[in-house]
């Protein structure tokens, strides 16, 4: 009789405005070095780090990542924060997740750049204890400074609860690297107000969108 196996699940959170080729990079090289049954893109309904940004609707972006996932078979796009509404909160994410998909491995994909600012989340001790938070690192980016900022920011969990070099030491052993593609949404929006192209920056189907649309102009 074979054992049951655990489902390995990542969720992957962001604004995805607009989704783009980096995030479809990120999610691949995550699933595959992480060996994951199932990634979950979650657009998050305001981000409590970006709301002095002014996002398109949640209704287009969830739509843009449900045509880039689209073929994917190991990719998801769950509308779950667009739905509870507000600011998005990633514990309250993650155990909802969980709720869904009990006796689930979770991971909750971050990018190095995020680490100096854990410490201000929500409920971070918890998410950090309960869940398996994993770093990328995009092409670029130094490892050692990103930790370096992320350590003298001030870790929220204590050595005892995350081993001797304290949570900051543990995430950067986790730490992933992803294929190197310098493409952000800040630059495909300017692309877009400025008349340039986007193609190659991201999904076909998510170009025509933009443009069915008339998102970003």
């Amino acid at each position: 009789m074979n054992e049951e196996t655990t489902e390995r699940i990542g969720v992957f959170g962001g604004s995805f405005d607009p989704v783009h080729m980096g995030h479809l990079t990120v999610a691949q090289d995550a699933v595959e070095q992480l060996e994951l049954d199932r990634l979950i893109f979650v657009p998050a309904a305001v981000p409590p780090h970006k709301q002095d940004h002014t996002l398109a609707d949640g209704e287009h972006r969830l739509a843009m990542l449900q045509l880039a996932a689209e073929d994917n078979p190991a990719f998801e796009v769950s509308d779950m924060e667009l739905r509870r509404g507000g600011v998005s909160y990633t514990f309250e994410t993650m155990q909802q997740v969980q709720a869904e998909h009990p006796g689930a491995e979770l991971f909750f994909i971050i990018g190095l750049d995020s680490l100096s600012e854990l410490h201000l989340w929500r409920n971070i001790d918890e998410l950090l204890t309960q869940y398996t938070v994993v770093p990328f690192a995009r092409g670029g980016e130094d490892p050692q400074s990103a930790a370096g900022k992320a350590a003298l920011s001030g870790g929220p969990v204590t050595p005892e609860s995350f081993g001797e070099g304290g949570w900051t030491e543990k995430l950067m052993e986790r730490l992933i690297r992803i294929h190197e593609i310098e493409i952000s949404a800040s630059e495909i929006r300017m692309r877009l107000a400025e008349g340039l192209s986007i193609r190659y920056l991201v999904p076909p189907e998510v170009e025509m969108y933009i443009f069915e649309h008339h998102l970003y102009g």
